[in-house]
């Protein structure tokens, strides 16, 4: 079968590589021209993720990235008043995507093509660019991410909708902490909560991957509401322009900063309030909503963000897309009907991500986010 998968990131990857090993002649369009710019710093890999890396041979059990074997929930003090074991391997969006974009075939990847319509024949589908280059295919998929174009063609007018907080997100250079400071935070996960918020951080790798002591770098996140009316101000990143759903990390506008640095010496114990102030570009990822009633339409699919948004609680973003792809390829296999290959995936994984934002809810209410707002 022929396969064109609209959006080059992770999810679009690994269908790419999971349908390709199907025996699927597949290509990848990038919307992006050049190297795609990294997304959200941090984050976890799940273990199943993990283990079809290896098994493909896409990366090594060694450098997935930074391992926390503890879990340390720190009081208003800064102190760990619970320490426990934990089972958790810490990486960067960026370096997961560089080891999938590496190992997929160069040639069955295309960037600088952005979507412009589609148009679907009885056994055909067809990507019209607006570069005006068009491609014909079996099937269309969509990994498109959160603000998706093919979306449309398969859930007309479903969009993301504000979930009531955000999170503030910061990188720090290993190399800019103290002795004292790195023995803290190594190979741990840190938690502490407060009223209507909670803070979180971890050691993730450094530039290119790099796994070595003293090149890593430290990772928070701060989860905050926001009324829509602050949420309006918070977007207006420091050129005046207004961003939909993330103020990237140099953008964040004086006012902003001031205030994120203001409410860190409100709110934080000592040791994470001078992880604030000492974030020189701190960022902004907006939380958002947003569920499909149905993935597939005729000869179109759409996967990962594109279909469905969980919340970051969950540590299931990524590992969703990447499952995603995985069952589209195993169903694509099992059923020689391509209709009745997309209802069955549709099925469990619809199923599969009502779950998740269900749980995402819960751990958002726990921690009494967005539940006002």
């Amino acid at each position: 079968m022929k396969i064109i998968i609209i959006g080059g990131s992770i999810g679009g990857l690994t269908a790419g590589i999971a349908l390709m090993d199907a025996g699927h002649d597949v290509h990848i369009y990038e919307r992006s021209a050049g190297e795609m710019k990294d997304r959200g710093a941090g984050l976890v890999i799940q273990h199943d993720m993990m283990e079809y890396f290896i098994e493909q041979g896409i990366a090594t059990r060694s450098v997935f990235g930074v391992s926390a074997t503890k879990r340390q929930i720190l009081d208003d003090k800064g102190r760990a008043a619970l320490l426990y074991p934990n089972d958790t391997v810490f990486t960067s969006w960026n370096y997961i995507w560089r080891q999938l974009k590496d190992y997929f075939p160069a040639s069955s990847y295309s960037p600088g093509f952005e979507l412009e319509s589609i148009g679907e024949e009885e056994d055909t589908v067809t990507a019209k660019f607006k570069n005006g280059e068009h491609r014909t295919a079996d099937l269309i998929i969509g990994a498109d991410g959160v603000s998706s174009t093919v979306r449309d063609y398969v859930a007309s007018g479903i969009k993301p909708q504000y979930a009531g907080y955000v999170a503030y997100r910061g990188l720090i250079p290993e190399s800019e902490l103290t002795a004292d400071e790195i023995r803290f935070f190594s190979d741990k996960f840190s938690i502490h909560h407060y009223q209507n918020s909670h803070f979180l951080s971890y050691l993730v790798p450094g530039k290119n991957g790099d796994l070595r002591k003293g090149h890593r770098l430290y990772n928070w996140v701060w989860y905050q509401n926001k009324t829509t009316k602050q949420l309006e101000e918070l977007l207006t990143d420091k050129n005046g322009t207004h961003r939909q759903f993330t103020v990237p990390a140099g953008f964040l506008n004086p006012d902003q900063q001031h205030q994120l640095n203001e409410h860190a010496e409100r709110d934080l114990p000592e040791v994470l309030k001078n992880r604030v102030h000492q974030t020189t570009n701190p960022f902004v990822q907006v939380i958002l909503d947003m569920a499909v009633p149905k993935m597939f339409k005729g000869r179109i699919a759409i996967l990962g963000d594109a279909a469905n948004l969980v919340r970051p609680h969950t540590a299931s973003g990524t590992a969703k897309a990447y499952r995603d792809a995985i069952a589209l390829a195993m169903n694509l296999s099992e059923y020689p009907d391509l209709a009745a290959a997309l209802q069955n995936w549709n099925k469990y994984q619809i199923r599969h991500a009502i779950s998740l934002d269900m749980h995402g809810r819960q751990l958002a209410a726990q921690s009494g986010l967005g539940s006002h707002y």
